[in-house]
C-alpha cells in the first residue's frame, strides 16, 4: 500500500471484492443520474461528421476473460453508450502492471495514440504525466461543472492539473474482533480519535491470551502517520526529506513504548522472526485490532485462508492530535487515465467517468467515488456474509464524506528505496535500541546519499 506510493501501492486490492452481480444495477444507475449525464459531449463528438460511433480502446492489465469484472463492465458501457464503441485490449495475460505498463510505454513512444489506460496505483500514472503522454481532464471537469475532490477521494494532480480518475480505493481503516472489542467492554471509537487513544484501547484489550494490536513489517507501520497526514510518507514537496517531522518520533517512540512498557503488541523481533502474513495473526484472535488497508474486509470472507468465526468492525485511522484535521487516511487504488496522443479525449473521459461512477456496481471494488450509495453496494457485495462483516461501521468508515487523502501528487523512481531506509532506521531503533536521533540520523543519511545518486 502506499502514498508516493505511498500511498501504499503494494495494497492495490490485493483481494477482489465478491459478491456484486451485474444484475443488481438499480442503485447505481439512481447514483448516476444524481451526478448527471456525462455523456452528451461524447455522443456529440461522434455526431459530428457521421452517424458511426466513436471507437476508442481501453488497454488495462486485466486479463480479458468473461468473468473478469471489466470485461463486463465495458460490455455494459457500449450497450448502454450507442455512440461510442470501447476495444478491450490486454496487454498481459498475468494482471502485472509493470510489464503492461513497459509494453504500453513502448507503445506510447511509438507514436500510438492510446485512448484510455488504466494503472495498477498512483506513482504509475504520475510518473507518465510527468512525461507528458497523459492528458490533463480539468477541462472535462469545469464542462461538467463538477470538482474532481468533491468527486473523488483521492485525485492524481501534477503540476496543479488533474490527469486521470480513481477506479478503485483502498484505503486505511482500523479493523477489530469484535468479540474483544466486547469482552474489554469498549466503544468502536469513532472518526476523530488518536493515536493515544489507540495505545490506550490496546492495553485494555490486551489479555494473557492476544495482544491488544498488530504492527506488521512493512515501511508503512514505522510511522502510520506520514502515510495519512504528510503529503508524502518520506519526502517534503521541495524533493528534500522528511524525517524530522515531529510525526517520526512521536511514531518511533509510540512503537517502543508499547512493546516494552504496555506490553500490548507482539514485539518487533519476534514478527521479523516469524514471517507472518499481514492479516494472520489478527485472524488467528492473537491481536485484537489491526491497522491496515481495506483488502482485510474480502480476506476476512475466505475462510480456508484466514479461518475464523468472529465478526469484524471497522473504525477510520487515528489522526496524531485532537488538532490535526479529521477524515485523512492513505488511499490507494488503481487509476484510469486519457492518452494525450487520443484523437477522443472526450469520448475517453465519457468512459472514464462512467467506469468510475455508474460502473462500480460491475467493478466488484470499493470505488474511490465519493457519491456513491455504499450501504447499498456493500449489501450487494457482503449482505450475505453479515456474520463476519458489520456493514454498518464498514459502510461508515469508507464513505464518510469527510474521508480523504493528503497528496502532493510526488512520485519519484526511488520511494520503494526511501521505504527501505524506514525500515532499516526503525529495525536498528527496535532491535539494537539506539536512541531515535541516532535512528534518523540514519535515515536522513541513507536517504541523501539515495536522492544524490
Amino acid at each position: 500500500m502506499k502514498k508516493g506510493l505511498s500511498y501504499l501501492i503494494v495494497f492495490c486490492l490485493i483481494f477482489t471484492m465478491i459478491g456484486c452481480s451485474s444484475s443488481n444495477t438499480n442503485s447505481a444507475d439512481k447514483q448516476a443520474a444524481n451526478t448527471g449525464s456525462n455523456t452528451g459531449s461524447a455522443n456529440n463528438e461522434a455526431s459530428k461528421d457521421s452517424d458511426e460511433p466513436v471507437k476508442i480502446k481501453f488497454y488495462t492489465y486485466k486479463t480479458k476473460r468473461d468473468e473478469e469484472p471489466y470485461v463486463i463492465a465495458v460490455n455494459a458501457f457500449n450497450e448502454s453508450h450507442p455512440n461510442i464503441k470501447v476495444e478491450y485490449v490486454d496487454l498481459v495475460q498475468n494482471n502485472d502492471t509493470v510489464e503492461f505498463l513497459n509494453k504500453l510505454d513502448v507503445l506510447m513512444a511509438g507514436g500510438e495514440a492510446v485512448d484510455v489506460f488504466h494503472t495498477g496505483n498512483f506513482e504509475q500514472l504520475i510518473e507518465r504525466a510527468a512525461r507528458g503522454v497523459v492528458a490533463p481532464l480539468d477541462e472535462y471537469f469545469a464542462n461538467e461543472n463538477i470538482d474532481p475532490q468533491e468527486e473523488y477521494v483521492l485525485n492524481p494532480m501534477y503540476d496543479g492539473k488533474t490527469y486521470g480518475i480513481i477506479a478503485n480505493s483502498s484505503q486505511w481503516m482500523v479493523v477489530f474482533n469484535k468479540d474483544h472489542l466486547d469482552e474489554a467492554g469498549l466503544p468502536l471509537p469513532e472518526m476523530g480519535w488518536t493515536w493515544d487513544d489507540y495505545r490506550e484501547y490496546a492495553k485494555k484489550l490486551t489479555t494473557s491470551e492476544h495482544y491488544g494490536t498488530y504492527f506488521h513489517t512493512w515501511g508503512e507501520y514505522p510511522n502510520i502517520i506520514a502515510y495519512t497526514e504528510l503529503p508524502h510518507p518520506q519526502l517534503q514537496e521541495d524533493l528534500t526529506l522528511n524525517f524530522d517531522d515531529p510525526s517520526f518520533k512521536y511514531f518511533f517512540e509510540l512503537r517502543r513504548a508499547m512493546e516494552v512498557e504496555d506490553k500490548s503488541v507482539e514485539p518487533y523481533a519476534d514478527v521479523l522472526a516469524s514471517d507472518y502474513h499481514v492479516l494472520q495473526q489478527f485472524f488467528a484472535g492473537k491481536a485484537s485490532m489491526l491497522a491496515t488497508a481495506s483488502f482485510v474486509v474480502n480476506a476476512g470472507t475466505l475462510l480456508d485462508r484466514f479461518p475464523h468465526d468472529f465478526q469484524m468492525v471497522y473504525a477510520p485511522v487515528p489522526r496524531s492530535s485532537e488538532s490535526a484535521e479529521m477524515g485523512l487516511t492513505n488511499v490507494s487504488g488503481s487509476f484510469l487515465g486519457v492518452g494525450e496522443k487520443s484523437k477522443h479525449k472526450e469520448a475517453a473521459y465519457t468512459f472514464a467517468r462512467w467506469m468510475t461512477t455508474e460502473g462500480a456496481q460491475y467493478l466488484q471494488d470499493i470505488p474511490g467515488w465519493k457519491k456513491v450509495d455504499g450501504g447499498a453496494l456493500l449489501e450487494q457485495f457482503y449482505g450475505d456474509k453479515q456474520d463476519l462483516i458489520d456493514l454498518d461501521s464498514l459502510s461508515s468508515t469508507l464513505f464518510d464524506p469527510r474521508v480523504k487523502m493528503n497528496s502532493a501528487g510526488i512520485a519519484v523512481p526511488y520511494g520503494s528505496e526511501l521505504k527501505t531506509i524506514v525500515e532499516n532506521g526503525f529495525s536498528q531503533y527496535m532491535l539494537d535500541n539506539v536512541s531515535f536521533e541516532e535512528a534518523q540520523q540514519f535515515m536522513m543519511s541513507e536517504g541523501e546519499k539515495l536522492i544524490k545518486k
